[in-house]
């Protein structure tokens, strides 16, 4: 085309329409929120279900999703009362986000044992959090009052408690419905088998 306004129009479609548009913006993202597929440390354990954060990113950055919604997700999309479901995947991308809390640092076994490594790892957690979602940093409060950005020692020893409270634990992410086929086939298996056993046991 040589008119150069619709040139660059029909060359940006065609770059935002590409799976790799998704795929590269992703990456940044995932700069941010320290992305790895294992933990490192000692024994460099598997970040296990790492790829699915990864390919929801990409499938967020591809299908436009609207940033406040990405953030939402991120923070609490285990807790949003109208989850985001990808029925096309067959998953709740809405239950994928939290996942960027599982990201970092991580220790093989109980950090607990070992007398400031669990902190660290918070810690960690708290200037990872900040930054993304606040573009500021928190961790200097630990130490002591971050005058320039008037976050105090209180503000982040609550937002360690937050981080420290919970338990960390593996969630289903299956769109609802999408194993109700698998589910009746089964129940009729199982009625068909109790029904076998029944004559077996009355011969």
């Amino acid at each position: 085309n040589k008119d150069p306004d619709t040139a660059t129009k029909t060359l940006v479609d065609k770059l935002m329409a590409s799976p790799h548009f998704g795929e590269r913006f992703a990456r940044h993202w995932m700069d941010v929120v320290r992305y790895t597929d294992t933990y490192g440390y000692e024994w460099d354990n598997p970040a296990k279900g790492a790829w699915e954060y990864r390919d929801y990113l990409i499938r967020a950055f591809n299908n436009d999703v609207p940033f406040d919604q990405l953030i939402r997700e991120q923070i609490a999309g285990d807790l949003l009362p109208a989850p985001r479901i990808n029925s096309k995947a067959g998953v709740n991308e809405s239950m994928i986000g939290p996942m960027f809390y599982h990201m970092g640092e991580h220790r093989h076994e109980t950090s607990l044992q070992f007398n400031g490594v669990h902190q660290e790892m918070i810690n960690n957690k708290i200037d990872a959090f900040s930054k993304t979602f606040l573009a500021m940093t928190v961790a200097c409060a630990r130490c002591h009052d971050h005058k320039i950005d008037a976050i105090s020692q209180r503000d982040y020893y609550a937002l360690a408690g937050v981080f420290m409270s919970p338990r960390w634990t593996s969630r289903v992410i299956d769109a609802p419905g999408k194993h109700d086929a698998e589910i009746v086939e089964l129940k009729q298996l199982r009625s068909n088998i109790r029904q076998d056993l029944a004559q077996l046991w009355k011969s």
